[in-house]
């Protein structure tokens, strides 16, 4: 689904691969499954937020309704890559995820590495995880303002 040029068949195969060493980690290697799972929701929550608020933005920001044949067309009015989302997308992500704390999973104690701006790792914003809300503001507010006027341009055509 995100236009990696290969078979579904492979794709499914990558994808259980990926499933499996998930399992065996939870299963026999992990203490126990909570903490891990904390920290893959959080770790997951960044990025999702980033595009949950572009999405938003995109339908706040729209008039009239999508013309389903474009969304399938890379010909058509929307284009087949979406330059200025998928930016904001990698800054809110990185931003986002410099600004929450995982100790749940030691695998993931590289995130928070700009809460020095804040306070540091141990600090009183160290455990609010404001790098969700960051990564929202991020999509939300940059969206509006690196889309309006293509917004604009598609509904008048």
């Amino acid at each position: 689904s995100i236009g990696v040029p290969i078979k579904r068949h492979q794709a499914a195969i990558i994808d259980a691969c990926i499933m499996l060493a998930g399992c065996i980690y939870i299963v026999w290697i992990a203490d126990n499954f909570f903490y891990p799972f904390q920290g893959f929701l959080i770790t997951l929550g960044v990025p999702v937020a980033v595009w949950s608020a572009i999405f938003v933005a995109d339908v706040i920001m729209r008039k009239k309704a999508y013309i389903e044949e474009d969304l399938y067309n890379e010909q058509g009015m929307y284009g087949s890559i979406n330059k200025g989302s998928i930016s904001l997308m990698l800054l809110g992500t990185i931003v986002g995820w410099g600004f929450v704390t995982n100790t749940f999973a030691s695998w993931l104690s590289w995130q928070g590495y700009f809460l020095r701006f804040i306070g540091g790792k141990e600090g009183e914003w160290a455990f609010a995880n404001v790098g969700v809300i960051f990564a929202l503001i991020i999509g939300f507010v940059g969206h509006i303002i690196l889309a309006s006027k293509t917004i604009a341009k598609q509904e008048s055509a």
